[in-house]
């Protein structure tokens, strides 16, 4: 389990000269927000999001608030493995891979992490994203009192805190993956093409259960998430589905309702009509078509 409830005393900051430029009850209202951001993974990313997409409005959907949804309640222990599928274009990397560990940070500094993905670069974009979140104006004005990034660890691949907390960003069969960890997540273990070769596709799902579902510090208490989209009825999501133990958000981008999602945390697709699209203000029904058309039927 990350989380332990506990009291915790409304966020100072790292300087007070901020305040000569607002009135108390500007500071009251910031402060108010802020601690709802740190109480809420969803709240935290309505809020954040300005800081890493600030050319592009936040947009909310249901995928949204699911991610965040069982992505809080695994922190908080009432979740021990997840797997999300979810298409792509659907935000999942920025709310798994940057959103979520520098909103657990806020009051669990150490807890260490481990990210993977088919391709380095894809881990290190995000590692980069994470890191930049925790070290903007707006993070720092809120939350700097709670932990800082260490100096002499602070690269793209590996940054820590001096809470002893880390975040390590790898690749399928990378070396880092000797590496132990609270939480290791696996963002997209095969790329469309890698998915279409029997070999490829299994040398991933035999690197995850024979190496990386062993990383963790404490097997008792640590936890396993695979966020991706489905490409193969043998891909990991389908060889974790057999094996059994993890909670399984499916997101599917049209609403099929005689396979509607329910969870145990108690949520429910919200999606009533056949065809409902689960993003529409961002994905739209073109959107889609033209995913169909380059992915193909199958997947």
């Amino acid at each position: 389990m990350l989380i332990q409830t506990t009291t915790v005393d409304l966020p100072s900051t790292r300087s007070n000269n901020w305040k000569a430029c607002w009135s108390e009850p500007e500071i009251e209202l910031r402060r108010v927000r802020a601690e709802m951001a740190r109480r809420d993974l969803h709240d935290f990313v309505r809020q954040a999001w300005p800081v890493l997409e600030p050319n592009t409005p936040f947009v909310d959907g249901i995928h949204m608030r699911a991610i965040c949804t069982h992505l809080q309640a695994l922190t908080e222990g009432r979740l021990r493995h997840l797997i999300i599928n979810i298409p792509p274009g659907h935000a999942k990397s920025l709310l798994t891979g940057a959103f979520w560990p520098a909103w657990v940070w806020i009051d669990r500094p150490h807890i260490r992490w481990l990210f993977a993905s088919y391709a380095a670069n894809l881990s290190v974009r995000d590692s980069v994203k994470c890191r930049r979140l925790i070290e903007s104006d707006w993070y720092q004005q809120h939350f700097a009192d709670r932990y800082q990034l260490s100096s002499d660890q602070n690269q793209k691949n590996r940054f820590e805190n001096d809470r002893t907390g880390y975040r390590i960003a790898t690749s399928v069969g990378g070396s880092a993956t000797g590496e132990r960890a609270d939480v290791v997540v696996v963002d997209d273990p095969h790329s469309v093409d890698q998915a279409e070769s029997d070999a490829e596709r299994r040398r991933a799902v035999e690197w995850f259960n024979g190496t990386m579902s062993t990383r963790l510090n404490d097997f008792a208490s640590g936890h396993k998430v695979v966020i991706q989209q489905r490409l193969h009825e043998a891909d990991l999501t389908g060889d974790l589905l057999v094996r059994g133990g993890f909670e399984l958000l499916c997101l599917p981008a049209e609403f099929e309702p005689e396979r509607r999602c329910c969870t145990s945390t108690g949520w429910t697709d919200p999606r009533v009509e056949a065809g409902e699209l689960l993003w529409p203000g961002k994905v739209t029904a073109a959107d889609l078509e033209a995913l169909k058309v380059s992915l193909g039927s199958y997947r």
